[in-house]
């Protein structure tokens, strides 16, 4: 008779499957099946759960830990060895992209959220972040900083004031230190776009940048690879008006519009024609009735569309 695992036997043995959980995630070569086994792995026990976590934990720190630094930690080499690894592979499944199922940089977020889906937050500092479709964040707060990580997505912070410890948002390469305010970022086209409804936040457009730049209520600048935008005005109200479900567009390219509806959809549009792409629309659109609003991209634009398996359309 096989004799039981003693407990701290059954701990390894938990530790070492939530480790490869994480690899399998990350690796992009996980299938829909993977995702599912994961979230019902983790629904087992509150063990399981807690073990993935902290190999989520360790997934991060092993990200941010020079190698020098990895080979002192002995206790964690094989796990954070093994997690490092496949924090190097970039690519996940095409049909976790195009919304079927969270990605797996989805489910080791602290927040996402899905296709279509807003969610509020009230973080532990008495901070309230509303999270836009198909976003994801991570929390890290400090006793000298209070850091948050958007990795995608769109999100508006309403920030509890506390000057001893910071609130930063980074993303992209770059940061957004608010100044007691409320504001938004946002992944739009290749960079970020930030937006500040109420007080002012500091930006830096890449880490380690001395240069910052103050935007303020009213105001919205991006930043990306091609550098820093001139601040600008612009009416907040109409470019957070997706809280209640609309966008609401003046002469903004084509591109823009459906990067937004990709957010409230199963499977993804894509525009096959560069030109098209920088074609200027307005008007209001209703985010919960994404096909109607193509449909009058195809009219309105006189473009065809190709409709394809798994929610894929091709305009042209």
């Amino acid at each position: 008779m096989t004799q039981p695992s003693s407990p701290s036997n059954q701990s390894e043995s938990r530790a070492s499957q939530a480790n490869a959980w994480v690899v399998r995630i990350t690796s992009g070569r996980a299938t829909v099946e993977d995702a599912r086994a994961l979230k019902h792995w983790c629904a087992l026990t509150p063990e399981n759960a807690a073990a993935y976590r902290e190999a989520v934990r360790l997934w991060k720190l092993a990200g941010q830990l020079p190698a020098s630094s990895k080979r002192r930690r002995p206790g964690v080499r094989l796990a954070a060895s093994s997690i490092a690894a496949a924090c190097l592979v970039a690519a996940v499944l095409g049909t976790m992209q195009i919304g079927v199922f969270p990605s797996g940089y989805d489910l080791l977020a602290d927040y996402y959220t899905g296709v279509g889906e807003h969610r509020q937050v009230r973080l532990a500092d008495g901070s309230i972040v509303e999270l836009d479709a198909k976003t994801r964040m991570s929390i890290d707060f400090s006793d000298s900083e209070r850091r948050i990580s958007l990795g995608d997505g769109a999100a508006i912070f309403h920030v509890q004031h506390d000057p001893d410890r910071p609130f930063v948002v980074s993303a992209k390469g770059g940061t957004v230190t608010a100044l007691g305010t409320i504001f938004e970022v946002r992944y739009q086209n290749d960079g970020i776009q930030v937006t500040c409804t109420q007080g002012a936040v500091e930006v830096r457009d890449r880490q380690g940048a001395t240069e910052r730049a103050r935007v303020r209520a009213g105001e919205q600048l991006a930043y990306g690879a091609r550098g820093t935008s001139p601040v600008a005005l612009v009416e907040s109200e109409q470019v957070l008006a997706w809280q209640q479900n609309l966008l609401v567009f003046k002469a903004r390219p084509l591109q823009d519009l459906v990067d937004e509806l990709n957010r409230y959809r199963q499977g993804r549009v894509i525009i096959a024609d560069s030109k098209k792409a920088k074609a200027p629309v307005s008007g209001v659109f209703h985010l919960q009735r994404p096909d109607e609003v193509l449909q009058h991209i195809e009219n309105s634009l006189q473009l065809s569309a190709i409709r394809l398996p798994a929610g894929i359309i091709v305009l042209r």
